[in-house]
């Protein structure tokens, strides 16, 4: 920010490859460059109508009877989505992506901290994903499956390269309604398999009583808080308030909601503990093929575009530059998880991202609504370099988190947000009482 460039062309119709691609990575979204609700709606469900959301709702089907696991898919879509739209009107209203909306809690400086983080984190996914996709490939050695990962990641990086108006909205356009399309094709084949939805609504699940409540929707707030977490990268565009409500509906009570509910009808029909024997036993394996590179396509295009914002912030350089490194890292991810055993790999990583993860949106919903009111009126170029405040919050709840699910063996509260927004409101006792007790300024004329 203070760069200059806010009187840039805003259309990006000029400049180089890295400046058209740049997509306000480090500057405000300008009103001429806003999108429609309907095309952001479609990208954020490209996060969403995904082969690893089927995978997820297809587990909970093995878990649990239908009517309670439609309420554990409903209760951690409605947390993600609480969260979703608090990130989404931080981003609206200042016009700003995750990376640049998290200076005002972390400081200018201290915003590379959670940007890394969740840079770290999405690429993971993306490099991860790369490797779901990789593995239902036709099998073949070592340079077949780096092959396979180059080949997807080339691909991947070109299309998020082009920005959100020439790469995301176009390919989300058309991918999610397709790759919607493919598994109720899937599902239709489930139920006439197992003779009627009556079989699915009484079947008994492969593996009940062997996971609890608070575990599985613990797990299903951790895998999903990442993107509500980057939540402002999409709605910085958005052309009023009510898109952030209408694309998280979208994107977390219908897609994600919709694309579980489609994936347990899989897991409580088939009762089979892997997705692909499942779609073979429907003797539709191919159609399991062309649905997890249609999704690969759509979700992996906001990951990276996600991943390479958040480095931009973190090291102060363009979007370009951040989209290739962090690809080209995805690519080695996702051949390294495959060539280990995708599935065992890619659980651990959950795991782990749900101990730092909710922090840093606790911090940055605490001190945007709660310490500051809404209210910056330094503006950018008036932050301090670093939030000491938050930098601690961040550091102690990483603690308390570490404690309570290693030691005390705690399944859901550690990967809430909840815990870090308490602490930091704790330690912001005396800002959050100037905020509520402040005059405010009457505009200045003449």
């Amino acid at each position: 920010m203070g760069s200059g460039k806010e009187n840039d062309p805003e259309d990006g119709s000029k400049g180089s490859l890295s400046e058209i691609s740049d997509d306000y990575s480090l500057r405000k979204v300008p009103e001429s460059s806003l999108q429609s609700t309907a095309d952001i709606a479609l990208v954020r469900m490209g996060f969403t109508v995904s082969s690893s959301d089927l995978l997820f709702g297809y587990t909970i089907g093995l878990y649990f009877a239908f009517w309670q696991a439609i309420g554990v898919a409903f209760a951690y879509s409605a947390i993600v989505a609480v969260v979703s739209i608090l990130m989404g009107l931080i981003g609206y209203r200042e016009r700003t992506s995750f990376a640049l909306s998290s200076r005002f809690a972390f400081g200018r400086e201290g915003s590379r901290l959670p940007s890394f983080i969740i840079a770290a984190i999405i690429a993971g996914f993306y490099g991860y994903i790369i490797g779901i996709t990789v593995d239902v490939f036709p099998k073949g050695g070592n340079l077949a499956l780096v092959g396979y990962s180059v080949i997807l990641g080339a691909i991947f990086l070109i299309i998020s390269g082009l920005g959100f108006k020439r790469g995301l909205k176009w390919v989300a356009r058309v991918g999610v309604p397709l790759m919607v399309l493919l598994v109720v094709v899937a599902d239709a084949a489930t139920i006439s398999y197992v003779h009627g939805f009556g079989a699915i609504l009484s079947a008994v699940p492969k593996d009940a009583g062997k996971l609890g409540l608070p575990a599985i929707i613990g797990l299903g707030v951790a895998k999903w808080l990442g993107g509500a977490t980057v939540t402002p990268d999409l709605m910085r565009f958005g052309k009023n308030q009510r898109a952030v409500y209408i694309s998280t509906i979208m994107e977390f009570l219908v897609g994600n909601f919709g694309f579980n509910f489609l994936g347990l009808v899989l897991g409580l029909g088939l009762g089979v503990s892997d997705l692909g024997k499942a779609f073979g036993l429907l003797g539709i394996s191919a159609l399991a093929i062309v649905a997890f590179i249609i999704q690969s396509i759509t979700v992996e295009m906001n990951e990276l575009y996600a991943a390479s914002l958040a480095v931009s912030n973190t090291f102060g350089v363009k979007r370009f530059v951040t989209n290739l490194a962090v690809g080209i890292i995805g690519i080695f991810i996702g051949w390294y998880g495959v060539s280990q055993g995708i599935i065992t790999s890619f659980l651990t990583f959950i795991g782990y991202i749900g101990y730092a993860l909710p922090i840093i949106p606790g911090i940055m919903i605490a001190d945007y609504f709660i310490v500051r009111k809404m209210h910056y009126p330094e503006g950018f170029e008036g932050l301090k370099p670093v939030n000491w405040r938050a930098i601690a919050a961040f550091f102690i709840t990483l603690l308390v988190n570490i404690y309570l699910g290693l030691y005390l063996k705690d399944t859901l509260w550690h990967s809430l947000p909840l815990i870090s927004f308490f602490i930091y409101i704790i330690l912001s006792i005396p800002q959050t009482m100037k905020s509520w007790t402040r005059v405010p300024l009457q505009p200045q004329t003449g």
